[in-house]
Formats: structure tokens, C-alpha cells, sequence
């Protein structure tokens, strides 16, 4: 069947389309009113109208979804089951109702017909039946292969893996090195239930130096004060190393000084020791501590975190020559990047070799990216957006949209199915050859589907369509809630186009919700603030009322922070007591360096973002009110 998109529906019933055309559009929203009727039916247990329904709608792009919907619910249909793989094995849902199957056939112990349809699995579960399975049909040495994986993986299983771990501890295949090697990956998992689960394997000299490790895996600070530990010689290094990693977490000074005390009277295996050693220099270095950079320049074998934090380190301290002989210390690959390119001009030019500073700095402003727009700053150039728009052959939009699985996108949408329709559609994408991706973007953009788009042209590697990578969705809503906050709209923008790339219904694994990615705690008390009534936290997928929480939360972080931008966007990111522990203690720090030591990696390259987003969606509103230095303000003592 030719598809065509569910938004030319006006055309058709208005007569604009052929008629070969119009007649297939109704035909298609004629079948879309009957799958509704037939999910309906389906949810309501309505069973014959359902079957009565069914079939008429074969063609139709979501049959597929519809007949999921209805075996996932009858897993003892097996010779239905096995044909709707067989029709449908290169749709989504045949590995959905593959997955449900078999660990029905698991639990009712059809071990051979979970055989015949095992393909693998993600899932501890159904892995786990199938490593029984594999024993019940004379595959013993897979099936302990698949348990002893299981095993040492230190996660705690499902309940169904008891009965393959029972099989394969009686068997010749399991020693007692088996459970120590489980307890220590446990431990390293800070898997505290199953670690001390596992002691009860232990009896005797070895249970007493298990219960060790564990008091000082949950203590780690009675390394300093309890000496029972030193008596496991063989293995005191070990146990001193994991409770100063452990106790680094909470109290670095601490940890520090009782490992700087303790670590010449051990025998610590110099790998362990180097690691320590690491983790420590890092530690300080997160905690703006001077001392530092001494200690990461002091590291054999540095790897590219040690490196950087080097130079951050150096950074923090405003000392030029240590930055250059930091950045000095990056191998050839890392000195390339454009970050540790800036921080070289930057030492030039704080050491006055002005020239070779303003030729990188020139090179740098060029890109339509954070530091290329510190670099514009420094020569007071304008930023470059370097706008190069996708040109995509109509051939590969019209090769995309009638594909079957982007026509189940298509019509997801339709029926305003948006969560399912995402992951339909980078089931597609993950399909596609690269040279269309671009065709995906371009046609998720023309389907209103900004976040998708920029996701896909992402995946493809190309950055310079401005416009796509950058909508203007909800402007005017936008426009709105910045005068009402007296905020600057790309500022909003910036922060919706980091926060979720303009998915409304986007939704974090910490809960946060919607276009601004508002916490439903803020919300509530942002609508208490404002004298809102507060129905449910589903009310932040809402654009008009994320926008407004989104930009009050926002102002509200500004006016805490004395109108600074990076500290409110960090603030927003990581929360407004984390930031006020990261301020300089004692003089200003100007804000490029404290943006480059944000001890959060991810709120260091959130911040990034949301400032140079916000420049960039400045240019698109052809305004002029946000300037970079007040943009960067030196950030000023706690």
C-alpha cells in the first residue's frame, strides 16, 4: 500500500489530492477508526467483537501492534504465537512477544520448545531459563557456561535462577573460589545484601576475614582506627586500598592522610597502589584543593582523566606555567581537541605570546561551538553559526515513508501515541544505512517531531543545519513565560534544548518531567508558590504549564545566584547547595576556569551547552541582548 502522511488528510477530504489518493487516505483513516474500535474492544475484553474486528485490519500499518496486544495476553497460544513470528520477524514487537513467551515456556518447564526458540537474551530471567533448559536437553556444558556468568556477575538474580545455581554447585564445575570471586564482585558492585548473603558459604579464618571486608566496605574509616585487618597480610593491601576508596566518597582529607600514614607499613600490590594514587589526585583535584596538581604530576602511567584534571588543576590555581606543562602532558591526540586547544591560547595569552594566542584563538572562532565562542569573545568577534542546511533528495523522504516501519510511526502519531511511536522510531532508524539518516531527520522534522530530528542528525554526524538542530517549537509559549520572568527567551530555549531537546514528554530516570525537565517536588512547590491547584506530576508533560514552572524555577535560581548565568544553569542542573560547595573560597575565579573545574562532568558539559545554545538561539531570534563577558562574570567567593 503507497502511504501517505496522516497530516495530508485535509487535502484529501477537501479534494486538493488526486483522486487514486484521496481515496487511500480515507481508506487509511477509515482503518484507523477500526483499530481504535478493535483496542478497545481488546482492553475491554470484548473478545468476539474484537475477532470480528481483526482481520479487516491486516493491511493496515499497526496490525502488527494490535495482534501483540492480544497474544501477550494469551501465552498459551503457541502455534499462534510461532506465526505471528514467522508474519511479523522483522517488526518490533516479534522480540517483545518472543521474550514473553519464552519465559512463560520457562515457568511452566517446556524446556525444548524454549530451546527451539531461544535466540539470547538480555535478561537475567529468561537466561536463567534457558541455562535450565539447556541442562533438561542434554546441553550441560552451555548450561554451566550460562550459570557461572550469571554467578560472578555480582548482581543479585531473579528467584528463578536458584534452581540452575543449586545444578551447578553440585556439579564438578563449581569450587569455593567460585564464591569468593561472586563475593568480591558483589563488593565491587556495592552489592552489600548479596556479599553478606554469600558469607554464609564462609566458615572458620575465612569467614572471619569476609566479615573483615565487609565491615570495612560499610566503615571504611575503621581502617585508621581498627587494626584487625593488618592481620590477613596476604591480603591487607587489598583490604587498606578498598577502604580508602570507599571512605575517599565521604571524607577525602581523611582518607587521605590515614593512606598517606599507612600505606609505607603495607604490602600493597603496586597496581592497587597506583590506583589509589589516582583516585586520591582526582579527589583533590574535584575538590579545588592545591595540592593537587602535585600530586597528579607525581602519577606513573597517567591516563587521560588523570591528564585533564591535571590541567584543571593548574587552572584552578591560575598558574600559567603548570597549565602549559600540563597541557604539555597530554598526548597528541588530547592536545588536538578543541577544550585543551582554547586553555593553550588562554596560558599564551596570560604569558604574553599575544600573537600565537590570537592565531589559535582566530582558528577556534570559526566553530559554531562553547569554546569557539570563548574564542570569539577574547578577539571581540561575533560568534559563527556556520549554517549549512541538509539538502535530502524527495526520493529518500518518499523511500523513508513508505516503509512499514515508518509508516507505524506515522500512524503512532496520529493516534497521539507518542512514547510508543519513539521507540518505534529508532527501532526504523537503527535499520537504516547511514546515507539516510539524514532523510530521517529531515523527515522527522517535517512530521513536527523536533526532538527525534535532532537526535537522528546527531546519529549522523552532521552539525550544521541550524535550523534542525535548533527549532523555534513553542515560541510563542516561550516568549510568553521570558516576560513574565523577565528573562531573555534564549535563555529558555537554551535550557529546553539541553534539557530535552523540545520532547514534552520527556521523562528522566530521576523523574524529571517534560520540556524544562521540571522535578515533580519543584513542581509542587512552584504551584504552591503561585497559588496553582496540583493534580498529579503527570501535569508537567504539559508545555504550557513546564514552561511556566521551568522559567520560574529558572528565575528564581538567578535571583539566589545574584543574576549569574552559569551558576543558575549549573544550579538547575545539580542543585543550588551542590553549586554553593563549588564556589572559590577564597579569591574570584574567573568564569571560563570555574566552568572548565565543575567537578560533575556532566553538569561541566551541561553548563557548556546551555550558554551556547542560548548565544546560538540569540542569533536565531535576531536579538542582541545577550552578551558573552556578562554572560561570564568572574564567579565570585562563597
Amino acid at each position: 500500500m503507497h502511504f501517505i502522511p496522516c497530516f495530508l488528510l485535509l487535502a484529501a477530504l477537501t479534494g486538493v489530492l488526486p483522486n487514486s489518493a484521496r481515496a487511500e487516505e480515507i481508506s487509511l483513516v477509515t482503518q484507523r477508526q477500526q483499530f481504535l474500535r478493535a483496542e478497545q474492544a481488546l482492553n475491554q475484553n470484548r473478545d468476539a467483537e474484537y475477532l470480528a474486528l481483526a482481520p479487516g485490519l491486516k493491511g493496515y500499518p499497526l496490525y502488527p501492534y494490535l495482534q501483540y496486544q492480544w497474544l501477550k495476553n494469551r501465552l498459551d497460544a503457541d502455534s499462534e504465537i510461532k506465526q505471528f513470528l514467522v508474519d511479523h520477524a522483522a517488526s518490533r514487537y516479534a522480540a517483545g512477544l518472543r521474550q514473553r513467551w519464552l519465559l512463560a515456556l520457562g515457568k511452566k518447564q517446556q524446556w525444548q520448545l524454549l530451546m527451539n526458540n531461544y535466540q539470547g537474551s538480555d535478561d537475567p530471567e529468561l537466561q536463567c531459563y534457558a541455562g535450565l533448559a539447556q541442562f533438561q536437553t542434554g546441553q550441560i556444558l552451555e548450561a554451566f557456561n550460562q550459570a557461572r556468568a550469571l554467578w560472578l556477575s555480582g548482581k543479585s538474580q531473579p528467584d528463578n535462577c536458584d534452581a540452575l545455581f543449586e545444578i551447578f554447585k553440585a556439579s564438578p564445575y563449581f569450587n569455593t573460589e567460585l564464591i569468593k570471586q561472586r563475593f568480591h564482585a558483589a563488593l565491587n558492585r556495592d552489592n552489600q545484601n548479596l556479599a553478606g548473603h554469600l558469607t554464609r558459604f564462609f566458615s572458620g579464618p575465612e569467614l572471619d576475614l569476609a566479615n573483615t571486608w565487609l565491615t570495612l566496605h560499610r566503615q571504611p574509616e575503621a581502617v585508621a582506627t581498627d587494626t584487625g585487618w593488618r592481620k590477613y597480610v596476604d591480603q591487607a593491601g587489598e583490604l587498606l586500598a578498598h577502604a580508602i576508596d570507599r571512605w575517599l566518597e565521604t571524607d577525602v582529607e581523611a582518607a587521605t592522610t590515614t593512606w598517606d600514614n599507612t600505606k609505607s607499613q603495607i604490602a600493597v600490590p603496586p597496581a592497587t597502589a597506583a590506583f589509589i594514587e589516582k583516585r586520591i589526585a582526582v579527589a583533590l583535584a574535584l575538590k579545588r584543593d592545591n595540592r593537587a596538581y602535585a600530586r597528579l604530576s607525581k602519577l606513573e602511567n597517567s591516563d587521560e582523566s588523570a591528564r585533564e584534571w591535571r590541567v584543571r588543576a593548574a587552572l584552578n590555581m591560575q598558574n600559567w606555567q603548570d597549565v602549559a606543562t600540563a597541557i604539555a602532558g597530554l598526548n597528541e591526540e588530547e592536545k588536538s581537541r578543541e577544550k585543551w586547544q582554547y586553555w593553550q591560547a588562554r596560558g599564551w595569552a596570560e604569558t604574553g605570546q599575544n600573537a600565537a594566542a590570537g592565531t589559535l584563538f582566530q582558528q577556534l572562532a570559526k566553530n559554531r561551538s562553547f569554546y569557539g565562542f570563548l574564542a570569539a569573545s577574547r578577539l571581540r568577534q561575533s560568534i559563527s553559526l556556520v549554517d549549512r542546511p541538509l539538502m535530502v533528495p524527495a526520493q529518500d523522504l518518499d523511500y523513508l515513508q513508505n516503509q512499514t516501519d515508518f509508516q507505524i510511526v506515522s500512524e503512532l502519531i496520529a493516534i497521539d501515541r507518542k512514547p510508543e511511536a519513539k521507540r518505534q522510531w529508532w527501532y526504523a532508524v537503527g535499520k537504516l544505512d547511514n546515507r539516510l539518516l539524514p532523510a530521517a531527520a529531515k523527515l522527522a522534522q517535517q512530521w513536527h517531531e523536533p526532538a527525534l530530528a535532532i537526535s537522528t542528525i546527531a546519529k549522523a554526524n552532521h552539525w550544521d543545519d541550524v535550523n534542525l538542530r535548533f527549532p523555534l517549537e513553542y515560541i510563542r509559549q516561550i516568549q510568553s513565560n521570558a516576560s513574565a520572568q523577565q528573562l531573555d527567551p534564549a535563555l529558555i530555549l537554551g535550557l529546553i534544548r539541553q534539557e530535552s531537546a523540545f520532547d514534552e514528554l520527556a521523562d528522566s530516570p530521576a523523574g524529571a518531567k517534560g520540556l524544562m525537565q521540571v522535578m515533580p517536588k519543584t513542581g509542587k512547590q512552584i504551584a504552591a508558590d503561585l497559588h496553582d491547584s496540583w493534580d498529579s506530576d503527570y501535569n508537567l508533560f504539559k508545555p504550557e504549564l513546564n514552561l511556566k514552572y521551568g522559567s520560574f524555577y529558572f528565575k528564581k535560581l538567578l535571583q539566589q545566584f545574584n543574576g549569574h548565568v552559569p551558576l543558575a544553569a549549573a544550579a538547575y542542573n545539580a542543585g543550588a547547595n551542590k553549586v554553593k560547595r563549588w564556589l572559590p573560597e577564597n579569591r574570584p575565579l574567573p568564569a571560563d576556569i570555574w566552568i572548565e573545574t565543575i567537578p560533575y562532568k556532566e553538569t561541566r558539559g551541561y553548563v557548556a551547552s546551555v550558554l551556547m545554545y542560548s548565544l546560538i538561539y540569540q542569533q536565531r531570534l535576531q536579538r542582541d541582548s545577550l552578551k558573552i563577558d556578562d554572560l561570564l562574570r568572574e564567579v565570585m567567593p562563597g
